[in-house]
């Protein structure tokens, strides 16, 4: 194990010939960079992928949404966006085009592999949406954007298709009309079955030009208001010929306390998720049951289970270009309009962020102007962390 450990070391600080650039071992070697980089306490490479709020407005106000929620007055926002949006320099809330082509040259020059196109906004609200799925798949990147499906019509989603996207996250939240519109404060529930056609619409476009891309999921915030749908949830996933769908609990913060898993609601969900699970494995749909308890869990328990290793995986790109530490936190490393990418990632003065994160499960001290109590990364972050160390004897 150490001679191995040793030898992707080695490889990772030499970096591949001219001849494996174009090689899809290259992936392997992006792999092996950012592990030796975790390891070593270093960046030697750029993450393995980063998600863009290319647009910060929406045009929804989903109960359980940190930035507009209709449960918070004056705009939606909690504390800790409030106060990054009254004191951020540049407060554009649509990201220029120009920004996010250098951007993303710029990150694929350092290594990055995944764009996902999800943050604070409605990433369709954006124009040029096709031309920055399609300029990102021109750089050989893998594309994912996650929406809460409201425009997606056929014209566009086939545009999307043709672009090449590769994975379409629906945030649907609901089983049927009545629940979808008591999580999605102002919408008609008719909403609910239009954006169920126009998935089928998706689904039989597939079928029709045999092409197996964009990959579809389904994406469920649990609370109480819909918790007993969970079954129907996965009929909906398989009607509309889903590959996947997601669970995850309601982020609990003061005011969608009300909106908490009851013992009762819990009690009753896990029945639904039995019923769900089993449809899952015969219609051939991944789910991730299993990491929902775990994610209910760890924010039960109020701690911090794990060194962060977001610092080498996945940072955060607001629309107006500042980069952030990762996708909770507003913790701003730099702006994409006065810094390149790369110089903002590879920045010495990171060092100190990463440091703290490797060591916050000691310290239970989040990384300033971060959620990272139960943040919904940790699970990632406690896989990492039981691989890494008892194999190699390292202390975190």
């Amino acid at each position: 194990m150490v001679s191995s450990f040793l030898i992707i070391l080695f490889c990772a600080l030499a970096g591949p010939p001219d001849a494996m650039k174009e090689n899809p071992i290259n992936d392997y070697w992006h792999s092996a960079k950012i592990l030796t980089g975790i390891l070593s306490g270093r960046v030697l490479t750029g993450p393995r992928s980063v998600q863009v709020s290319i647009v910060d407005n929406c045009n929804y106000r989903c109960v359980m949404c940190w930035e507009h929620s209709s449960e918070i007055s004056g705009g939606g926002a909690d504390d800790l966006a409030r106060n990054y949006h009254a004191g951020k320099k540049n407060k554009a809330k649509v990201m220029d085009f120009e920004v996010y082509e250098a951007f993303i040259r710029n990150l694929r020059k350092t290594g990055g592999r995944d764009i996902s196109f999800a943050g604070i906004g409605e990433p369709l609200l954006h124009k040029r949406i096709v031309d920055a799925v399609e300029l990102a798949k021109s750089l050989g990147m893998r594309v994912w954007i996650t929406t809460n499906g409201s425009l997606l019509q056929p014209d566009l989603m086939a545009e999307l298709a043709h672009a090449g996207l590769d994975d379409l996250n629906v945030s649907i939240n609901a089983g049927a009309a009545r629940e979808y519109g008591l999580l999605h404060a102002g919408q008609d529930v008719k909403q609910f079955d239009k954006i169920v056609a126009n998935l089928t619409w998706l689904r039989d476009y597939k079928r029709r030009s045999a092409q197996e891309t964009p990959r579809l999921m389904l994406s469920n915030v649990i609370c109480n208001l819909n918790s007993h749908r969970a079954f129907d949830m996965m009929k909906t996933a398989v009607s509309i010929g889903a590959d996947a769908i997601s669970y995850r609990p309601i982020d609990i913060f003061q005011q969608t306390s009300k909106y908490a898993l009851s013992p009762g609601d819990k009690e009753r969900l896990a029945g639904q998720f039995l019923s769900a699970g089993r449809l899952a494995r015969d219609s051939g749909i991944t789910t991730n049951i299993d990491s929902f308890y775990q994610l209910l869990e760890l924010r039960a328990s109020g701690t911090i289970p794990s060194p962060c290793f977001a610092g080498w995986l996945f940072p955060f790109v607001l629309a107006n270009g500042d980069v952030t530490y990762c996708c909770v936190s507003r913790q701003v490393l730099g702006n994409l309009a006065e810094q390149s990418f790369e110089s903002i990632w590879f920045d010495p003065a990171r060092r100190a962020l990463n440091d703290a994160a490797v060591t916050m499960h000691k310290t239970q001290r989040p990384l300033p102007k971060s959620r990272c109590l139960g943040c919904e990364q940790a699970l990632a972050s406690s896989r990492i962390y039981r691989y890494l160390w008892p194999r190699w004897g390292g202390a975190a």
